[in-house]
């Protein structure tokens, strides 16, 4: 008949009562190493009111204070600065034994306007990750500036009218302007002519487009009141038009998919250039990293036909 050793099961409850729960554990370690609440939260991806909550139930734990709190200052204090410091080795050997036995895959961050990363990076993301299943990439659309170099992200893709200032930046993609509307549209207004259709057809807005400009180029005119729609957004705009609402003028880059797939149609030949382009910027974590250097490649080979 097996026995059970009721001494052991007893030393095993004893040691395991002294061990608080990891959540805690990593909480605690998590505003130790950052000194802020609010950031350490953001680490754990909780809510602010939860680390707090955790750290609180930790303190009472160990029936001692761990941080000094003020309105402006979080720090360690002397029974809080001994933990962390005995804790850090332990939570190092945790994390190292994890990471030998997780298949490796590699994050590279890409930071890109919402429109480029919508239109060009987004569709070609499910080949790339079968081609490279050891690599995820993630994406963060954003208008605001970003500095690879000071770790915002590995790989930058900007559309501005001057060279970035970067530990690495090369020049992607050159742009121009032009006209487009759904099929669906077009024949509902009667598929007419380029005149035809600038006499007819509602326009739709961005702020940032020139439309002036491929007007005068095109030698055509449209009354204000067919400019009935603005957006601050390229995708809703480009949605616009998807939606038949009228027609937009829109950057190459951004439709070169949605042309091809028939879902918009040029409304004419007349093109102007952009006085933007696209760069590449790269961290150097990213160039010498095989990983960065994939994701690198891959973004050429999306732009490489325009």
């Amino acid at each position: 008949m097996p026995t059970c050793d009721f001494r052991a099961v007893q030393t095993s409850w004893v040691v395991m009562s002294l061990i608080p729960p990891l959540h805690l554990i990593l909480a605690f370690d998590a505003v130790a190493r950052i000194g802020s609440f609010n950031k350490a939260a953001d680490e754990l991806s909780i809510s602010s009111s939860s680390i707090s909550h955790r750290i609180r139930e930790l303190e009472r734990f160990v029936g001692v204070s761990l941080f000094e709190r003020t309105t402006r200052f979080v720090g360690l204090t002397g029974d809080g600065a001994r933990l962390h410091q005995m804790i850090k080795k332990p939570l190092n050997a945790l994390e190292s034994a994890f990471a030998e036995i997780t298949p490796k895959r590699s994050v590279v961050r890409i930071s890109a306007l919402p429109s480029f990363a919508r239109f060009r990076l987004v569709p070609g993301m499910r080949q790339f990750r079968i081609d490279n299943p050891d690599i995820f990439i993630e994406v963060s659309p954003t208008t605001r500036k970003v500095n690879v170099d000071q770790g915002d992200a590995d790989i930058a893709l900007r559309f501005t009218a001057t060279t970035p200032t970067a530990h690495h930046c090369e020049p992607l993609l050159m742009d121009e302007w032009f006209p487009v509307a759904a099929p669906e549209y077009l024949r509902q207004l009667g598929n007419p002519s380029l005149s035809g259709l600038f006499k007819t057809a509602d326009f739709l807005s961005h702020s940032r487009q020139p439309w002036d400009q491929w007007l005068n180029a095109a030698g055509m005119k449209i009354s204000p009141a067919q400019r009935n729609f603005t957006y601050s957004d390229t995708g809703f705009m480009l949605d616009a038009a998807l939606s038949l609402q009228g027609v937009a003028l829109v950057r190459r880059s951004l439709v070169k998919g949605l042309l091809a797939d028939g879902v918009l149609e040029r409304v004419s030949d007349i093109s102007i250039p952009s006085d933007q382009s696209y760069f590449m910027l790269a961290s150097e974590r990213a160039l010498v990293s095989r990983h960065g250097a994939n994701v690198m490649e891959w973004i050429r080979s999306l732009v490489k036909d325009g």
